[in-house]
């Protein structure tokens, strides 16, 4: 019993390290390209670009409400420890956590008037909302 207790405890201690080492991009290269996010409840439904060049077009889509919108464009920076995404654009500024990150998905978090929210994206090859998962 004590040997499968152990196990039980090694696997549950390996996964949680696991997690904590995806919350983090260990360079601004593994962030290089179009990110959709999946739709929020209201039909928000951006699509994000990183750049090389450190600037981000936000392509703002909504699923409930779809109509032309202009693209934002940003700067953005990603902190020395590869867990936040700085955000400075002409309106305003703001910082992103990373909550978890891999090849092909990420989630953001951040905070606003003492609300957390998370942001899931999946990596894409074009802009395009994921409209096909909104309810």
């Amino acid at each position: 019993m004590s040997k499968l207790l152990f196990v039980s405890l090694l696997a549950v201690a390996s996964s949680a390290n696991a997690l904590a080492n995806a919350a983090k991009v260990d360079s601004q290269e593994q962030l290089l390209g179009i990110w959709a996010m999946t739709p929020l409840n209201n039909g928000i439904a951006n699509v994000v670009e990183f750049k090389a060049d450190g600037k981000s077009d936000l392509h703002p889509f909504n699923c409930a409400e779809p109509g032309d919108r202009e693209v934002e464009v940003s700067d953005y920076r990603l902190s020395e420890d590869g867990q936040t995404i700085h955000i400075t654009s002409p309106y305003q500024s703001f910082d992103l956590q990373v909550l978890a990150f891999n090849a092909k998905t990420m989630e953001l978090g951040m905070e606003i008037e003492g609300h957390k929210l998370s942001f899931s994206y999946v990596k894409g090859d074009k802009i395009e909302p994921l409209c096909a998962l909104y309810r």
